[in-house]
């Protein structure tokens, strides 16, 4: 019985998220409010089902009972994420809520089975995260000043980004990091954030010429010190945030054009100035003939994709700490590898459905400057999973970008999950001001 369990854990799991996937997929073309509470009933059985599975199988199969721990402590921050945030906060988004859960839910089973140290500090930072996050949404209830801050924005996210082109330490030939004691912060992580609030604080209202201008010069500082401390990913990333949330404000996607022409000479600049550029471009173009140094991470990764095949080996089975790096920049190698391509097709459904979601809350809301936070939370997340996901199959040259929500590393959790209730924390101060206007209008 065991042997059956442990071999057909794998086929179990794919199966189960792709359920999750179709289920989060099907709320958007079934309006009737019955069969969205089913599919958000049985997202929640699945994910529960998922962590009990992935635990017992990783257990069973290793004899280590801290794999049992690790279930209990998922299992109890499901309950917390999902029936004690809507317990507090009636009026949330089930779908984001329960999205959320899902792929904290992977990224610390993945990561328990890369190391179960690792998952418990991973554990210990997203509670952390998720109990800060809950106070921001009380927070964004009592605040009305937030549009008024668009030099302060500003102002903070360039001194976090140049602290770090000062005092921050070498990391993979980017300055990523802050050290404060045993803590290692990245700070751009944080100023994503930071930085979709100045935008849409300078383009919610009035917008002109002088404002689109000052908004583009303030983006160019901020991708410039990115660039400076050689952290191209993050650059990447903020330059496309930047594009899109100033073609949503001002509806001319000539601004697109101009920008996408931009960014590719840029692109060309830092090819022939960054000798790091050089060697990513080189060894995406073909990594074969480096297989035995600058071109081993990728071709590893490459092959740790293909050997799982549709099903994967299977939890525990694989060899996936022969990446390295694994459990940061390839945990979606990691994953191709032990759970299978259907289940990674999963996992990319989940995210698409959650930028789908996001957008659908962007467009219901009539205040420009919360339009614009939503949006622009949306594009960075589906971007980055994006750019890391293309980076690690070698779609694309690789940026050192993490997975949101599923990688391991603190800066990285504490910033996808601040950006999940910054979006939960205006949709249910949103649907407060409506229930109010309602009730006041009889």
């Amino acid at each position: 019985m065991q042997y059956l369990f442990i071999e057909s854990s794998k086929y179990i799991l794919s199966v189960i998220l792709i359920i999750y996937a179709v289920a989060g997929m099907s709320i958007f073309a079934v309006k009737n409010t019955a069969f969205k509470t089913a599919m958000a009933v049985i997202q929640n059985s699945v994910n529960i089902l998922f962590v009990i599975i992935c635990s017992m199988h990783m257990f069973l199969l290793s004899d280590n009972a801290m794999y049992l721990a690790v279930m209990i402590f998922v299992l109890t921050s499901i309950f917390i994420y999902l029936f004690v945030t809507q317990t507090i906060f009636p009026e949330c988004n089930i779908y984001l809520l329960n999205n959320f859960s899902m792929l904290t839910s992977c990224g610390f089973m993945i990561i328990s089975r890369i190391s179960i140290n690792k998952s418990f500090k991973q554990f210990v930072i997203t509670t952390i995260s998720f109990g800060i996050s809950i106070g921001l949404i009380f927070l964004f209830s009592k605040i009305s000043f937030l549009k008024k801050l668009t030099w302060s924005y500003a102002a903070i996210g360039l001194m976090l980004l140049s602290a770090v082109l000062v005092l921050g330490k070498f990391t993979h030939g980017s300055k990523l990091s802050i050290s404060l004691g045993p803590i290692s912060i990245q700070p751009s992580e944080f100023v994503k954030i930071i930085f979709i609030f100045f935008l849409a604080s300078i383009l919610w209202n009035e917008i002109n010429a002088k404002k689109i201008i000052l908004s583009a010069l303030i983006a160019a500082l901020y991708v410039g010190v990115l660039v400076l401390s050689k952290d191209l990913g993050s650059a990447l990333i903020y330059f496309i945030i930047y594009l899109f949330v100033l073609v949503l404000a001002t509806g001319n996607y000539l601004y697109m054009l101009l920008g996408l022409l931009l960014g590719s000479g840029a692109s060309v600049v830092a090819f022939k100035i960054f000798s790091h550029v050089r060697v990513r471009v080189e060894i995406w173009q073909d990594p074969w003939p480096f297989i035995d140094n600058k071109g081993y991470q990728i071709i590893q990764s490459l092959f740790s994709i293909t050997s799982g095949g549709f099903w994967g080996t299977g939890l525990l089975k694989g060899t996936p700490t022969t990446i390295p790096f694994a459990e940061t920049d390839f945990i979606f190698s990691v994953i191709c590898e032990e759970m299978g391509i259907i289940f990674a097709i999963a996992i990319l459904l989940i995210s698409i459905s959650t930028f789908i979601e996001m957008l659908r809350v962007s467009s219901k809301i009539n205040d420009s400057f919360y339009k614009q936070i939503v949006f622009g939370v949306a594009i960075s997340l589906l971007f980055q999973a994006f750019v890391t996901v293309g980076g690690g199959i070698k779609f694309i040259p690789l940026t050192g970008v993490t997975l949101p929500l599923i990688s391991y590393g603190g800066s990285s959790i504490m910033s996808s999950t601040f950006m999940y209730f910054v979006v939960q924390a205006i949709y249910i101060r949103l649907r407060k001001e409506d229930k109010k206007a309602k009730s006041n209008s009889k």
